[in-house]
């Protein structure tokens, strides 16, 4: 029983020592192993989805309509509840400035004025944020607005490096409403601030009570004693000197008293700044701040990174100071640190400094006082202890009338405290700014439109997922698990070419896939179907036609009738039959037509297989052979026994589950199946493919009538030219690069240049060798460096310029020198980089100065072979070849070159060549031929200095388009010689021209004559 398959059994001529060889197939002529090809060529590794992108992309454009009208529908919708829910916001503003504490409440002329204890800026904004600030405003708007809106719409800031603190309210109210809420929380706001200034004085009132009153006490003692004296000492009077000291001394007593009493006063001050800035930890602060500046570090830097080192020292010497010192008021914070501990450290500083001033004076007061005691004391005893008594109860009368002072001054500033901030701004009715919902009604309506069309998209791609039907190559190469080589489109105006063309392209496509006998056996092919019996005998038909035209003598066995149809009953009983119409008709595809009678039985599949060993004995031949539907057993029967097998899917027809479960029950039988092919598939738009290129570059591989293997050799030089390999860049010594570490802020560098030695540094990577690196090698160079210091690091290099990469242009170019390489260049870019060749005037006409056909290549120490002439002068672009760094071009010049003209010319001597100067432009510029010129033979002399060699041209011949022109080169010698027999022409016209003078002049003598008869004038004598 004959079988299509490639036998592996041997005839028994073969050698024994052969026995051990695998059989062997043709593939693309080349000879390849059978076990090797047993399943088609895969494709290389690549991203594979469960879904063909494609379709879901096309089923989104083809139905944008219905993303349009969802998206329209939902965003009307939050347009509309944007319209119930969002409302106008009015917004009004006011200022309020801090003031110093006035004196205008001094009453008495000794000593400083009281002043209440002042309040920071943030400690009075943060007491306008608290609950009670709210609860006393909604009172005093007698509650129609609830503390909770208040406390929405309210907005305190301080304006920085200023004494002002802004107040805003926001209301969806009215204009008015949100002016009367911002008046009423203002003034509680400066109602606070009275408050706050009044409890201050309140206390400080309190406070000179008590010293008023102890005061009063030493004061009545005094008096009691200075009577007990005058009485006990019977003492009335004392001395004017006496009266003069007690009144000096009592004065210092009293500047002491005074003195003393505000230094008291600072001393309470004191304390209480001292009390509010023990409150602020400002190590505490720092500390946290560089543990958070560490761990932010820890993230990007590993621990040998400088910056890593230098935050944990710092971290460590702070510890230990703050271990070594501990809390204490009388540091300074640092600048930054906190503005509350810096306010009142600055208060702090002011009234150390006042309490060192009144320490100072009443030290001065005090050794001024001592004097005058000793002064005193040289007094009697008596008018020295009145005196004394005198000087005590003085003593005490100043100190209770300043401490009295004090005290009214306290109470006026209870009684009228202006507070500590003062109205600065306010807000009038046509200043309130009232912000429409616009911006959130079109923010509400776009995210409806967004999230309706998104919906709807969502769905639509839901039901083209649920849809597991064929429809695309992606779906049909899921489900075969082979390549798509055809699609077939449904209609037939979007396919780009013709029928046959699509035809003929497909079958190049399948041919390579194709297992082909060694021995000169046919190419046997079946073509599976899914029940589509008339669309795959059609797909038949159309892949025997493009074999035919690739020369290919073909026959197809289908149920469809061909050009040339025979039955295959009678092909079956008479083989030979197909044989010489194949012979006679090898143009002609041999359709073997099978009938609806016709049935798969094991005696008609024994003889068809009998018939098939003659017809693959014909070499060139293929056959293809349309199978019945996979459900039928006669087809597994069959394809078990073919060594090719292409699957047809008809799109819309099968579901993809079940091709793939098919087919998998035909490869457990053994079965080989090579590639598929779509018909009827829908075009996909192309709309689609521009909107979403950058997922269709990710679903390359899937893509439809993907091409997963190379053309054949012909039909590639035909449809594709030929691709140079671009060798990979390397750097070199002059060239520069940007660096830049992403996620690493101020790390970019930009222009950093290879030095000579070929070297780059670039942060803590030093001295990295570039030269002869690629960019991509540069790059994981830096990165492998840097990670020792930057915790996933990664670098990104880019090319900036190159320097390295050099040809060189010398001669007749307008600009000579070297050309940087920075893109790869051709020839005729070198030149135009270069401004092209110069030009100049000959013979009152612009031509090139170089000689193109001296002009040369050099590539190291080889002249590369090019035609100049031909590229420039005829565009032959096969010259334009591609320079390579160290090419050196040059240009001679033309100028240099010159040929001599001799001989029967009208203007003998030398001439420039150019690069189209001939023989016949040559004698035209030497103002042509003399009459005596020998014109058949023109001699040429070449090389006269080294090897002379004589040239003869027909100028006949030129000027009678009997042959070409005669290219002349540099030095040409050029010579025009005389006729041959030319003195014999001159002396035959000369004897002609006599004889024709004196034959002219006998005959007229004879024969005219005379016609004056007369003398025209008088006859002298």
């Amino acid at each position: 029983m004959t079988d299509l398959t490639v036998s592996t059994s041997l005839p028994a001529s073969i050698p024994p020592r052969a026995l051990n060889r695998r059989p062997l197939v043709r593939r693309r002529a080349k000879i390849v192993d059978v076990d090797s090809l047993s399943e088609p060529e895969q494709l290389p590794a690549s991203i594979k989805l469960p879904f063909d992108p494609l379709r879901l992309l096309d089923a989104l454009v083809r139905r944008w309509w219905l993303m349009a009208i969802g998206g329209a529908a939902c965003g009307g919708a939050l347009y509309y509840v944007g319209l119930q829910r969002f409302e106008t916001l009015h917004s009004a503003e006011a200022q309020v400035i801090k003031q110093e504490a006035a004196s205008a409440f001094r009453q008495s002329d000794t000593g400083e004025s009281y002043k209440p204890h002042d309040f920071t800026i943030p400690t009075f904004v943060s007491l306008m944020h608290s609950n009670a600030m709210i609860e006393a405003t909604s009172k005093r708007l007698n509650n129609r607005f609830p503390e909770y809106v208040l406390r929405a719409g309210l907005v305190v800031a301080p304006v920085r490096n200023t004494d002002i603190v802004s107040i805003s309210m926001t209301s969806n109210e009215t204009p008015e409403a949100s002016l009367e809420m911002l008046k009423a929380y203002t003034s509680e706001v400066l109602s606070l601030a009275r408050d706050l200034q009044r409890g201050s004085a309140t206390e400080m009132r309190t406070f000179l009570q008590h010293q008023i009153e102890r005061t009063d006490n030493d004061l009545v003692k005094a008096n009691e004693e200075l009577l007990d004296y005058g009485r006990r000492e019977h003492l009335i009077d004392a001395g004017k000197q006496m009266d003069a000291w007690l009144g000096e001394l009592g004065n210092f007593t009293l500047k002491y008293e005074t003195v003393k009493l505000d230094h008291e006063t600072l001393d309470l001050r004191i304390q209480a700044v001292e009390k509010e800035l023990a409150k602020v930890d400002t190590n505490a602060a720092r500390l946290d701040s560089v543990r958070s500046q560490i761990a932010e570090l820890a993230v990007r830097y590993t621990d040998e990174h400088p910056a890593m080192i230098e935050a944990r020292e710092k971290l460590n010497a702070m510890e230990r100071q703050g271990q070594a010192r501990g809390p204490s008021v009388d540091a300074p914070p640092k600048p930054g640190e906190s503005s509350v501990a810096e306010s009142l450290y600055l208060d702090l500083v002011r009234l150390r400094s006042e309490k060192q001033v009144m320490s100072e004076q009443l030290a001065k007061l005090n050794i001024v006082r001592d004097g005058l005691n000793d002064r005193l004391a040289q007094l009697p005893r008596k008018a020295m202890e009145y005196a004394s008594i005198k000087s005590k109860q003085q003593t005490l009368e100043a100190s209770r009338a300043l401490l009295a002072s004090r005290q009214r001054e306290a109470v006026l500033f209870e009684e009228n405290a202006q507070g500590f901030f003062k109205l600065f701004s306010m807000d009038r009715p046509q200043d309130v700014s009232t912000v429409p919902p616009t911006q959130k009604l079109a923010m509400a309506t776009g995210g409806g439109f967004a999230a309706g069309a998104g919906l709807v998209g969502f769905a639509v791609i839901m039901l083209t997922l649920l849809d597991a039907r064929i429809h695309s190559g992606g779906d049909l190469k899921r489900a075969t698990g082979v390549p798509v080589v055809g699609i077939m489109p449904l209609d037939q105006r979007h396919l780009n070419e013709s029928e046959a063309a699509w035809a003929f392209r497909t079958w190049t496509r399948l041919q390579p896939m194709l297992l082909i006998p060694t021995r000169g056996e046919a190419t046997v092919c079946g073509v599976m179907h899914d029940g589509e019996s008339d669309s795959a005998a059609r797909m038949t038909l159309r892949l025997a036609s493009a074999a035919a035209r690739r020369g290919l003598r073909c026959i197809a066995i289908t149920s469809q009738q061909g050009e040339a149809t025979v039955s295959l009953r009678d092909a079956m009983i008479e083989p030979d039959l197909v044989s010489t119409h194949l012979r006679e008709h090898s143009d002609e595809v041999c359709v073997l037509h099978v009938d609806e009678s016709w049935s798969w039985t094991p005696e008609n599949r024994q003889q068809w297989w009998a018939a098939m060993s003659k017809w693959r004995s014909t070499p060139e031949v293929v056959i293809l052979i349309t199978l019945p539907s996979v459900e039928q057993p006669e087809s597994l029967l069959i394809a078990e026994r073919l060594p090719n097998l292409l699957w047809y899917g008809s799109s819309g027809s099968t579901r993809v589950e079940r091709v793939s479960s098919t087919l998998r029950m035909y490869r457990d039988a053994g079965c080989r199946l090579v590639a598929s092919v779509l018909d009827r598939a829908p075009a996909l738009r192309p709309l689609a493919l521009a909107k979403f290129a950058a997922l269709l570059v990710l679903s390359a591989n899937v893509g439809a009538a993907e091409p997963v293997a190379p053309l054949s050799k012909a039909v590639n030089e035909v449809l594709s030219p030929a691709k140079e390999s671009h060798p990979t860049l390397l750097l070199g010594p002059g060239d520069a690069v940007n660096i830049d570490m992403p996620g690493f802020p101020g790390h970019e560098r930009e222009a950093v240049s290879i030095g000579p030695d070929g070297r780059l540094t670039y942060l803590q990577a030093r001295d990295i060798e570039a030269s002869g690196l690629s960019v991509d090698q540069l790059r994981a160079r830096l990165t492998t460096e840097l990670r020792r210091y930057y915790r996933s690091a990664k670098v990104v290099v880019t090319p900036f310029t190159f320097q390295s990469r050099k040809v060189y242009v010398l001669g007749k170019i307008v600009k000579k020198g070297a050309i940087n390489l920075d893109r790869p260049m051709s020839v005729l870019e070198v030149v135009a980089e270069a401004g092209g060749l110069e030009t100049g005037l000959f013979q009152q006409n612009t031509v090139e100065l170089a000689d193109l056909g001296h002009s040369f290549l050099m590539r190291g120490q080889q002249r590369v072979p090019l035609n100049m002439e031909a590229l420039f002068m005829r565009g032959d672009m096969t010259q334009n070849l591609r320079v390579e760094p160290g090419d050196y071009l040059y240009f001679p010049s033309a100028n240099s070159n010159e040929i001599y003209v001799l001989g029967d010319v009208k203007m003998q001597g030398t001439q420039g060549l150019l690069s189209h100067s001939s023989v016949h432009s040559a004698i035209a510029l030497a103002g042509g031929f003399t009459p005596k010129a020998y014109t058949q033979r023109i001699l040429v002399i070449r090389g006269s200095l080294e090897k002379p060699e004589r040239i003869v041209v027909d100028m006949n011949d030129i000027l009678t388009a009997r042959s070409t022109g005669f290219r002349l080169e540099p030095k040409d010698i050029v010579y025009v010689a005389d006729r041959p027999w030319a003195r014999a022409e001159e002396l035959v016209n000369i004897a002609i021209n006599a004889f024709l003078q004196g034959a002219v002049s006998s005959w007229t003598r004879a024969n005219v004559g005379p016609f004056i008869k007369d003398p025209l004038l008088p006859q002298i004598r």
